[in-house]
């Protein structure tokens, strides 16, 4: 399990800079909040690992920039675009929790909570807009685009229709396009060249990322979590582990796992962590997550060595390790 001292240290080589990314989206947070509180508001500023800024500044690096902190209000940008994901999905999925703290949901409403997503949306592009360039603004639209399409996408399926490959698909759109587009969009303003070769890294850690999330979900305890586990199938989703749950089920384990939609008890959660590992359903989706980590990783293969580039390694590597 890789720690966060650890991942301290893999931030290093942009420890400045990242610190500069926290700054501008704490008081970009407290600027949001104000506007329903007033000034005076008092609440913590969003956590997270800050892994798609993160991934923002490593690739300015890998990809040849000189002055890293150029690309501050980019990182910045990302992740103000992963919050407003956030908020949306806490409405769409009703939930009252995000990383152990109550969501905007929770806090205020689902119409409130939808307009303060939209806010940060606009801060975001606002940032880009400090480029001058129209590429790196449509870079970034492009992942809101494939967000979208992936949450319209999902709707428009039954339960029954939706199958493994349409998990992955999912994941590329909803997870995925943004890790990609945080390591693409530097290119616009370093080395072009290595552009296609980043987008296919922050792809490739993406879905890697999003299955091990969806595992997590069903294995992890809710402490260690910041949520309620087992909230995909309470909330009635098709995840690619539940979906190989379910494949190797009985039609009375079936039945079971079906009927979880609404709520669980905790003999329910515990029973759905014994299936995960005798039905083979988590090493089947953790061995899935570990292709698409070696197809992130291969993408770097052809960038000259470099600090950045071998933190970007080991991060691909983080993601189907971590807790949470």
């Amino acid at each position: 399990m890789i720690t966060a001292p650890v991942m301290k240290e893999l931030y290093r080589p942009i420890e400045s800079e990242l610190g500069l990314v926290r700054q501008i989206v704490g008081d970009l947070w407290s600027e949001t909040l104000a506007l329903v509180y007033g000034p005076d508001v008092d609440i913590p500023a969003p956590g997270g690992k800050l892994l798609r800024p993160a991934l923002t500044l490593l690739s300015a690096g890998a990809s040849g920039a000189e002055d890293i902190a150029k690309f501050a209000p980019m990182a910045t940008a990302m992740e103000l675009l992963h919050l407003a994901a956030l908020a949306h999905d806490d409405v769409i999925d009703d939930a009252d929790t995000r990383r152990g703290e109550r969501s905007l949901r929770n806090r205020w409403d689902n119409h409130t909570a939808v307009l303060g997503g939209d806010y940060l949306v606009a801060r975001a592009i606002a940032l880009l807009g400090g480029y001058n360039a129209t590429s790196v603004i449509l870079n970034a639209v492009d992942s809101v685009r494939q967000m979208a399409e992936g949450e319209l996408n999902y709707f428009g399926r039954s339960r029954e229709a939706f199958e493994l490959d349409a998990c992955i698909r999912l994941a590329k759109k909803k997870t995925a396009s943004l890790f990609a587009i945080s390591c693409s969009t530097p290119t616009y303003l370093t080395d072009p060249s290595w552009r296609s070769s980043l987008y296919a890294y922050g792809m490739g850690m993406g879905v890697a990322f999003q299955i091990a999330d969806d595992v997590l979900d069903l294995v992890q305890d809710a402490e260690t979590l910041g949520k309620p586990s087992c909230g995909d199938l309470v909330e009635g989703k098709r995840t690619l582990p539940i979906l190989c749950m379910h494949e190797k089920l009985d039609a009375d384990g079936r039945a079971r796992l079906d009927s979880f939609k609404g709520g669980m008890a905790d003999s329910d959660r515990e029973w759905v962590h014994e299936m995960m590992e005798t039905t083979g359903a988590r090493l089947r989706s953790e061995q899935l997550a570990l292709e698409y980590v070696a197809e992130s990783r291969y993408s770097l293969e052809d960038f000259p060595p470099s600090p950045y580039r071998d933190a970007m390694l080991h991060i691909a590597d983080f993601v189907v390790t971590r807790a949470s």
